[in-house]
């Protein structure tokens, strides 16, 4: 029952410009243009006779990175699609919605969609994307939402009637799986997800299970990021532990933090431990404390005391949930500094202001994989975290599900077919599936 083309192909990957094409039934088409043999850049069309639905749209970095970088940036949308970093045209002929898992842009793409197509377009959240985007502005990535776009024009995911939502854990919050229900049968679409909330507001499985007892899934779609990956399968037990241990020993007034602002979970997991250790929670980037404050909304976390020191960027709205301050109110506390993932130029305003830096800790808490312009930006903020005279660790908190958890994942599904999406070993998790299954 494993999906014939897979198998004659020998490994899966997108044609140029075209989808990789796999059958449900008679009725039932499933059109992969983009994630094949890849991690990111998910695209995938279900056409259940005349009906059409997307399942995210997202950018193919991998693409991106041959043509795009450094000085030479895209200037319009279609520059992406004539370079195949973005889906087609051809992809919304016929569709009626699209639906995005999550919010990283390898899955979002670009919502600027050709004014000829009438697609309803549904996202996580609306105002979580709203506050995300005010970090594109001035860059290539405004194209993928332009300053003039009306964010109404979006729908909230949970309002569909097409498509069954299910929540899950991932280094974005909030991050929904999807299952379609075809004239053919039950389709199955992940996502990217870990399998435990690293602060226990979402257990996947359990959340799949719910959803699939009186489901049965016929064709399961399914994220292997971390297969063939390198790498230590750190928990969220894990991180926390050692932070304990670390903060055990360091009793500097003074802290830094950096992680993604979409990655919520980890960041509350390492806020309640620096509260614990009787931390003032200050943030320095007025952007990044508007996203928190709608995150902390939505995610009702409410309890949690937190800071801005606008040392950059400014609000363009009242903050609910975090309480603006000046440095002097905060000049007498133990304060952990929450700053954007580049934090140069915070740490030197703080500087600036009088805070010796020599010997204070910068700590970065990852949830996905440093690509190469990440690892060169990640080595630049190092010369700066050396010329501070600071020390600084990263931690790796993974977004995505570890191998060893795959047969677990099979036997809450129980699919009959499987396609491995967002992933560079297809053929592993293909033979795995067919001996656990």
């Amino acid at each position: 029952e494993r999906v014939c083309m897979v198998e004659e192909a020998g490994v899966m990957k997108n044609p140029s410009g075209k989808p990789v094409i796999f059958s449900l039934g008679k009725n039932v088409r499933i059109e992969v243009w983009s994630g094949l043999n890849t991690i990111g850049g998910n695209c995938v069309v279900v056409k259940d006779r005349s009906e059409a639905i997307i399942l995210d749209q997202g950018i193919n970095f991998t693409v991106f990175k041959k043509y795009y970088g450094g000085f030479i940036q895209p200037e319009i949308v279609e520059d992406l699609r004539e370079v195949g970093a973005i889906p087609p045209k051809t992809i919304y002929e016929g569709a009626s919605e699209i639906h995005i898992s999550h919010l990283h842009l390898d899955h979002l793409g670009s919502l600027a969609i050709p004014f000829e197509y009438d697609v309803r377009v549904y996202v996580p959240s609306r105002h979580v994307l709203e506050k995300l985007s005010n970090f594109w502005y001035w860059s290539w990535k405004e194209l993928l939402l332009p300053s003039t776009f009306d964010l109404s024009e979006l729908k909230d995911a949970p309002t569909s009637e097409r498509v069954r939502l299910i929540r899950v854990s991932h280094s974005a919050y909030p991050s929904y799986s999807f299952l379609i229900e075809t004239f053919e049968g039950n389709i199955f679409y992940t996502g990217d997800f870990r399998i435990n909330s690293p602060i226990g507001v979402v257990n996947t499985l359990e959340n799949y299970q719910k959803v699939l007892e009186d489901s049965k899934v016929d064709m399961l779609i399914i994220e292997g990021t971390n297969f063939s990956r390198r790498m230590t399968p750190l928990t969220a037990e894990d991180v926390k532990n050692m932070l304990v241990r670390i903060l055990n020993k360091y009793n500097r007034k003074y802290i830094f933090i950096s992680a993604h602002p979409l990655d919520i979970e980890s960041f509350l997991l390492v806020s309640n431990i620096l509260k614990n250790k009787e931390y003032e929670l200050v943030l320095t980037h007025a952007k990044y404390a508007e996203l928190l404050d709608v995150q902390l909304e939505e995610l009702r976390a409410r309890d949690m005391a937190f800071f801005l020191l606008p040392l950059k960027g400014s609000c363009s709205e009242p903050l609910e949930h975090i309480k603006k301050v000046e440095l002097r109110d905060i000049s007498d506390k133990r304060v952990a500094f929450f700053t954007s993932i580049m934090a140069v130029s915070e740490m030197n305003m703080l500087k600036r202001r009088g805070i010796n830096l020599e010997g204070l800790l910068q700590i970065t808490l990852t949830g996905e994989p440093l690509e190469e312009e990440g690892r060169i930006m990640e080595a630049r903020l190092g010369n700066w975290i050396r010329r501070f005279g600071m020390n600084s660790i990263q931690l790796h908190l993974s977004g995505h599900y570890y191998p060893y958890m795959f047969k677990d994942i099979l036997r809450v599904v129980k699919p009959r077919k499987l396609i491995p999406i967002h992933t560079k070993a297809p053929n592993t998790m293909l033979t795995l599936f067919n001996r656990y299954k």
